[in-house]
């Protein structure tokens, strides 16, 4: 009779990012897919109830403990919960505290589709003449759930093979951004980092067809 062997994988760890508004969570559940990640957990918060920074990251918190999730993050653009650099600096400690990190946008999430594009030159506080090349560069582009489920289906997809230079440029333009308000435009590159860690490479071979 033959001895079963013990199984001495490790499990993998797990993932979970919360954002703030549905359109996000669509975005972010448009690259679980297209990427297979399958130990990423995406949700939305609650509609109403994350209204500022604290309250996002206490939603986020507990869905962490409820979900036993090895790593955490709260995603938001400034404009989504009416928070400045100095907000965000003053939840550094309580966000480190629960065990939460931050993946922040600013002034706005859109800012990340921007950088896919390329670094502004100088850090940028409104984003509407942003948001206007973006639609120029991407027609029917807008930042809304509706537009996740019907035009931008394939939006996480059409933008990936220019993910790694959005992170450079990222990278890049928080340089700017530091001298202009002490803190980074956005923690994204961070995020990249633990997603690669957590969740490995993206797996694209399924994704040879695009829908338009």
């Amino acid at each position: 009779m033959k001895t079963r062997k013990k199984n001495t994988t490790d499990p993998k760890q797990t993932l979970l990012l919360v954002c703030a508004t549905e359109a996000e969570a669509l975005y972010f559940s448009q690259m679980r897919k297209d990427c297979r990640y399958v130990n990423l957990t995406v949700l939305q918060a609650p509609e109403g109830k994350c209204r500022d920074i604290k309250e996002l990251i206490d939603y986020t918190g507990r869905q962490r403990s409820r979900g036993r999730f090895d790593s955490a993050w709260a995603l938001f653009g400034f404009d989504d919960v009416d928070a400045d650099a100095a907000k965000v600096r003053e939840m550094e400690e309580y966000s480190e505290r629960k065990k939460v990190k931050m993946l922040y946008f600013n002034p706005s999430f859109e800012l990340w589709f921007i950088l896919h594009l390329g670094a502004p030159s100088s850090f940028v506080s409104d984003i509407a003449p942003l948001r206007e090349k973006l639609k120029a560069a991407i027609p029917g582009y807008e930042m809304s759930a509706e537009y996740f489920l019907t035009k931008g289906l394939n939006m996480h997809i059409k933008l990936f093979p220019r993910h790694s230079a959005a992170d450079i440029n990222a990278r890049n333009y928080n340089q700017a951004a530091r001298l202009s308000t002490g803190l980074p435009a956005t923690t994204m590159p961070e995020f990249n980092e633990d997603l690669a860690a957590i969740c490995g490479l993206a797996d694209m071979s399924h994704n040879q067809k695009v829908r338009r």
